[in-house]
């Protein structure tokens, strides 16, 4: 086959490369998100862009790469949105781009599906491999939305200016038509939640020194034996980033604990373990304070808050668990504290379950606390201090 079959869903068009689409070839190419996420040149011209149209043909003809233009329409007329293409080697794979103006409207989860299911039908691949950039969140939510199973994160796998980054990997295999495939995982939600004199938003950047901070901290090094030591500002990074990444997985979502006046990182908090098949309704509650907001009710508040959101139903917004459960050291007594004043019972003690300490030589119980979605929650109790 030299000519690459026109496919359509009705609003995309996967179409070969023609001469024309040279000038929309340049302004994506010259995009500095492309750059961001690619190895693509910035330096990309109107001659290289002529030859690219050449090359696909001849890669099409050898059978080795099987790449299209996508179409869809702007202003009422057809026009080039980006690029899709399969490649047999080294490993079956596919790789898109889009332009600018095309992004943020399911463009590319139609290109995707509609050239992985002639992939399948036609060309006879055996899987189709898909990776990016490490953190590369608008890549990676294409893939899912077509059903693509994730397969973990690979060090130092990529090329990047300058040296080699880390990638996402996932993979999808023949079955089902991938039109007709739902994502392979729950992709959580990540609403700001206001109340009980807290915030609890996502994480930025702007929270990165005080992550620091709060993971170095003599007490949270004390109880946490799972922290890296020393807690690096590489290690906060790869905490940013990996943020989305477990929320499109179903494992969970994590939130700042935000002061409500001036937006200050007070801590962290997650419910996590929800991907578990023996509990699919359950999940764990996690939380770490910052030094300076220790003693001012701010995790209890939020602990209470994102119980709410928790336990509301899936449709009406919420996680919709209908059972919680929080673990902590036997001699943690802040930990055990703010689980208490949240409304939940301890269950068990489980003898020697853990370590601790400055080294993790100190070998304790563990506690082990639930809550019910049907559980009265107890009234706030304390205060919420903003900046000292």
């Amino acid at each position: 086959m030299t000519v690459p079959p026109a496919l359509t869903d009705g609003v995309v068009t996967l179409r070969g490369h023609v001469v024309a689409d040279a000038p929309a070839m340049l302004e994506v190419h010259g995009d500095p998100v492309v750059h961001r996420w690619t190895t693509l040149s910035p330096l990309f011209g109107s001659g290289e862009a002529r030859e690219w149209v050449d090359l696909t043909e001849q890669r099409w003809a050898e059978g080795r790469q099987f790449a299209w233009a996508v179409e869809a329409e702007h202003d009422g007329r057809p026009r080039y949105a980006g690029s899709i293409d399969l490649r047999r080697d080294p490993v079956p794979s596919v790789g898109y781009l889009l332009a600018p103006w095309a992004r943020g409207r399911g463009f590319a989860s139609r290109a995707l599906r509609l050239a992985a299911d002639w992939g399948f039908d036609v060309a006879g691949f055996a899987a189709l491999h898909w990776d990016c950039r490490a953190g590369h969140v608008a890549s990676w939510r294409v893939a899912h939305a077509c059903g693509f199973r994730f397969e973990g994160v690979r060090t130092l796998a990529l090329p990047a200016d300058g040296g080699l980054v880390d990638a996402w990997t996932a993979v999808l295999l023949p079955g089902t038509p991938v039109a007709d495939r739902p994502p392979a995982t729950t992709w959580w939600p990540h609403p700001v939640l206001d109340g009980d004199g807290v915030r609890l938003r996502p994480p930025t950047e702007a929270d990165l020194a005080r992550q620091v901070e709060a993971c170095n901290d003599p007490v949270a090094r004390w109880w946490s034996a799972t922290l890296p030591v020393p807690y690096t500002d590489d290690d906060a990074c790869r905490w940013l980033r990996d943020h989305p990444l477990e929320r499109s997985l179903g494992a969970g979502v994590g939130w700042v604990i935000a002061a409500p006046d001036d937006d200050r990182y007070l801590g962290t908090l997650s419910v996590f373990g929800t991907d578990r098949p023996y509990s699919p309704t359950g999940g764990e509650v996690g939380y770490r304070a910052h030094p300076d907001a220790r003693g001012r009710g701010a995790v209890s508040a939020a602990v209470r808050r994102v119980l709410r959101h928790a336990f509301t139903p899936v449709a009406d917004g919420g996680m919709g668990r209908h059972r919680l459960q929080l673990g902590a050291a036997a001699d943690n007594t802040a930990s055990r504290r703010v689980a208490e004043r949240a409304g939940f019972r301890l269950w068990g003690r489980p003898r020697a379950d853990g370590v601790h300490g400055t080294e993790n030589e100190i070998v304790d119980d563990g506690v082990w606390y639930d809550l019910l979605a049907t559980d009265p929650v107890p009234p706030p109790t304390g205060t919420v201090g903003g900046a000292p």
